[in-house]
């Protein structure tokens, strides 16, 4: 079953009648489903996809892009989905480092980007064609649909999914047909999900959380996908109710915001069974907020990366009988089929509760970054991925992060790298420095904010620095704040130092 769509063409067949997908309003069975991959991937097959290429996804949480990933996944495409919130360069550098060949979007997004952008569209609600733009509909219309998935090796590319490596610029991390059944087929166990759960998905789909524990989690299982095209408190907690959703994944500010909401009680929520949350660590008060509306409800968090394809390791988070939480800050132990271990610079493996690298060996480990050897080989060495991740186990194998080497950003769930808006910052005329580093939010887990220096006799305000940002990022990169210093301090090298840019602790 190497290729990614073999479980929808199965589901259609074994229950063709079960509701798979609700989405405002309106339910889809399994064949409904894989009618319309069937039909979509002889479309795209028409405009030239086929086995091996390159597609990235640029689309909204809608089934839209649920039949695209198939469809593409059927042809033995590789599918790169596309963060929507992307400014038109960001796409240009997906585009360039994952080597695509097209773009599946629809036309509002399309006119967002450059209007040369070398990259042709496939537009999903295009009624023709027009330049570098394609329209899918008329070709479905023209095309016979896929009888069945193209056979796929165990080591071919199945995804090409965009993540930072040791330059701080995106790379592509390229996932095979093994990596994803090594980790996506036994994620649904691993958060107790089956045929009868029901998921409320209320997340972008275009990143590891909502490609796994929505898309894959239902077409693994059989269940039932609620799906939201964004997330709105009000309207998950009505779905919730309505749909007597058992499942929901969520970061942190997601349940914030639900607790929050005056609706929020038993009755509306007393359904779930289980929440997995993760991108920043879970607050004692809100575990207790969550279990005086949801008494049934086990709280999971854990820690994945997408070069080992997502999951890595998880955890229950529990208050113990004096009210404290259990095991405070800890990510979990190591899941099934995967080693974790803690290595100092050498390469020793670190006495327990001795601070070193984490570093995870499995069959989900990445091929590597595509195009990018030198990266690669830093990133997967002697077999073991380095995480970039400094932590700790303690004598029960639980994991602990304390810092971080790679100094990626969770803002509300969404990585972010200081190099992507270290680089825009340096197109600012006047701007000499830059450094960008995390700081501590009570809602969002942490927001980027920024440091520069200026060239002699050049002096750009924090405003225009930020508007400069605002055009060229997507939003939720854009810094909290700019602060100007004389010099940003360096090392013996003249490298900036970051760490010297973060609050120091107080002593005592």
């Amino acid at each position: 079953m190497a290729n990614r769509a073999t479980r929808i063409f199965r589901l259609a067949a074994e229950s063709p009648d079960r509701t798979a997908l609700v989405f405002e309003g309106a339910t889809h069975s399994f064949a409904r489903l894989a009618q319309g991959v069937q039909a979509m991937a002889g479309g795209l097959a028409a405009l030239g996809i086929g086995h091996g290429d390159h597609v990235g996804l640029l689309l909204r949480a809608s089934p839209d892009f649920i039949l695209a990933q198939q469809a593409l996944f059927a042809l033995g495409a590789v599918v790169t989905p596309i963060n929507i919130l992307y400014r038109a360069g960001e796409v240009r550098h997906a585009v360039t480092c994952c080597a695509l060949g097209h773009i599946v979007t629809t036309r509002d997004l399309a006119d967002a980007l450059d209007a040369d952008m070398d990259c042709p569209l496939i537009l999903l609600d295009a009624p023709g064609d027009h330049a570098n733009r394609r329209s899918l509909p008329r070709a479905i219309e023209q095309a016979t649909p896929l009888p069945a998935p193209v056979p796929l090796q165990p080591e071919e590319m199945a995804m090409l999914l965009l993540t930072s490596a040791t330059t701080g610029k995106a790379k592509g991390v390229m996932l095979s047909a093994a990596n994803l059944a090594a980790n996506y087929d036994s994620t649904p166990g691993w958060l107790g999900l089956d045929g009868d759960s029901v998921i409320l998905c209320a997340l972008p789909l275009y990143n590891t959380f909502g490609l796994n524990q929505c898309i894959n989690a239902m077409l693994v299982t059989g269940c039932t996908l609620v799906l939201h095209a964004r997330f709105d408190a009000t309207a998950c907690i009505d779905a919730i109710a309505a749909h007597r959703c058992t499942f929901l994944p969520a970061v942190p500010t997601m349940l914030q915001k639900i607790l929050d909401h005056p609706s929020a009680n038993r009755d509306s929520l007393g359904s779930l069974r289980t929440i997995m949350t993760g991108g920043a660590p879970v607050p004692s008060a809100l575990l207790q907020r969550l279990l005086a509306v949801a008494p049934d409800a086990r709280l999971l968090t854990g820690y994945g990366l997408t070069e080992a394809t997502a999951l890595v390791t998880l955890t229950e988070v529990r208050l113990g009988a004096d009210g404290a939480m259990e095991r405070e800050r800890t990510i979990g132990r190591v899941l099934d089929g995967m080693d974790l271990v803690i290595m100092d610079d050498g390469g020793a493996p670190c006495p327990t509760g001795v601070n070193g690298e984490i570093v995870v060996r499995g069959p989900n480990l990445m091929a590597g970054y595509y195009r990018a050897p030198i990266d690669s080989a830093m990133a997967l060495r002697d077999g073991w991925l380095r995480t970039g991740d400094i932590g700790h186990l303690d004598a029960d194998g639980y994991a602990f992060i304390v810092d971080r080497k790679k100094d990626v950003i969770i803002r509300g769930g969404q990585n972010i790298y200081p190099a992507d808006i270290e680089e825009i910052l340096y197109q600012v005329p006047g701007v000499a420095e830059a450094a960008v580093i995390a700081r501590e939010d009570a809602m969002l887990g942490e927001v980027p904010v920024a440091f520069v220096a200026f060239q002699p006799g050049r002096h750009p305000t924090p405003d225009q620095m930020l508007a400069h940002c605002r055009t060229h990022l997507a939003a939720y990169k854009v810094p909290a704040t700019v602060t100007v210093l004389d010099e940003l301090p360096k090392g013996p090298t003249g490298k900036i130092l970051r760490r010297a840019l973060r609050p120091q602790p107080v002593a005592g």
